[in-house]
């Protein structure tokens, strides 16, 4: 990519979101992180975790509703490091109550806390409020456009969250004025 210049894979990271949207109209979202090593790593108290082996493989699966609200958590650990690590999962249990919005990454570490969570399980979850987010979209825009088909008048302000936070959402962009023009400034 940067060259020619030789290079050896020694690790890969893969994140991956499924959402699910439930006929009782929930969400379910299953975020996975895996470190496969590329190479063995050396440790002073265990063995070495061997080339092609994981150094991590775990999850957690969130239940939301369609107000962003978190019903339930499960967290769990197939691959680790570290023997204690398996003991993080259930700090996530206190995310349920929580509502996916503003201020969110500031609660969960509020909830879990450096010492009770595991550190990557805890990145993980920002990528469970963007999946959730953008597979919940459709639905949230198809019902503010059954109330009014002006996006200036929906009563739930978050289906355009979006808007203003990025370089094609700009306000004076040409994206708005195609998609939303109620909504740009002329």
């Amino acid at each position: 990519m940067f060259g020619d210049s030789e290079r050896e894979l020694t690790h890969t990271r893969q994140i991956t979101c499924r959402a699910f949207r439930r006929k009782d109209g929930l969400w379910e979202i299953e975020a996975t992180v895996v470190d496969e090593k590329g190479e063995d790593v050396p440790f002073r108290s265990r063995e070495p975790v061997r080339a092609g082996e994981f150094m991590h493989h775990m999850g957690i699966n969130f239940l939301i509703d369609e107000n962003f609200t978190i019903l339930d958590v499960r967290a769990a650990m197939q691959a680790t490091p570290w023997t204690g690590c398996g003991e993080a999962v259930d700090a996530y249990r206190r995310l349920i109550g929580l509502q996916i919005g503003p201020g969110f990454g500031r609660l969960i570490r509020e909830r879990i806390g450096s010492e009770h969570g595991c550190a990557h399980l805890t990145d993980l979850i920002t990528q469970v409020g963007n999946t959730y987010t953008q597979a919940s979209w459709p639905d949230r825009v198809a019902r503010q456009v059954a109330i009014d088909p002006d996006p200036r008048r929906w009563p739930d302000s978050r289906a355009l969250a979006f808007v203003g936070e990025c370089r094609v959402w700009k306000r004076d962009g040409d994206t708005l004025r195609q998609e939303y023009p109620e909504l740009a400034q002329q």
